[in-house]
């Protein structure tokens, strides 16, 4: 079995995750993982492929078919085999969840702490929203972590601690 990933984003309408998945089943396809959001009228996806290495090479061959079928622009990459390193496995998963109001360079800091503690970010989902007396914007992140076996839970704590502190951010960190 190999894997290739199908990042595409486009104009959101109906059917658009239909039409990707067909062509995908139809050449023979199987999706393993995806992710998929509507970012204000733009559908953007992202979809780990599962086949034969020759179901690949046709998918990615046909996908400008795709393409013009559907209105969306793709791109295909072939996932290379890895094998998780004993740091990997060994691996906690932590859901980190914060909001504030909005100001610029709050995912930025949230990851800057995080990569300075050697923590992995495993997904991240943001949203603007409003709050609910005021109507002011809101921020607010989820993050999934990995967190290895060097990395204190209780270091990590007490830097996301002063850093939302500082910002003004609730926050709240716990194992999966």
């Amino acid at each position: 079995m190999s894997h290739a990933i199908l990042s595409a984003i486009g104009t959101d309408r109906p059917g658009l995750v239909e039409e990707v998945s067909r062509f995908i089943f139809d050449r023979g396809g199987n999706i393993e993982d995806s992710r998929m959001v509507n970012l204000r009228g733009q559908f953007a996806m992202m979809v780990l492929v599962g086949a034969s290495a020759e179901v690949l090479g046709k998918i990615g061959g046909e996908l400008g078919k795709l393409s013009d079928q559907s209105g969306i622009h793709a791109q295909w990459r072939m996932a290379e085999p890895t094998a998780q390193s004993a740091g990997a496995s060994a691996s906690r998963p932590y859901r980190l969840r914060a909001s504030a109001m909005d100001q610029p360079g709050l995912v930025h800091r949230v990851s800057q702490l995080l990569r300075d503690l050697n923590v992995n970010i495993e997904s991240l989902q943001t949203q603007l929203g409003a709050a609910p007396i005021t109507g002011a914007p809101v921020f607010a992140m989820e993050l999934v972590l990995a967190i290895g076996p060097g990395v204190g839970v209780g270091r990590l704590k007490e830097a996301m601690g002063k850093l939302c502190d500082q910002y003004n951010m609730d926050w709240e960190l716990q194992g999966m």
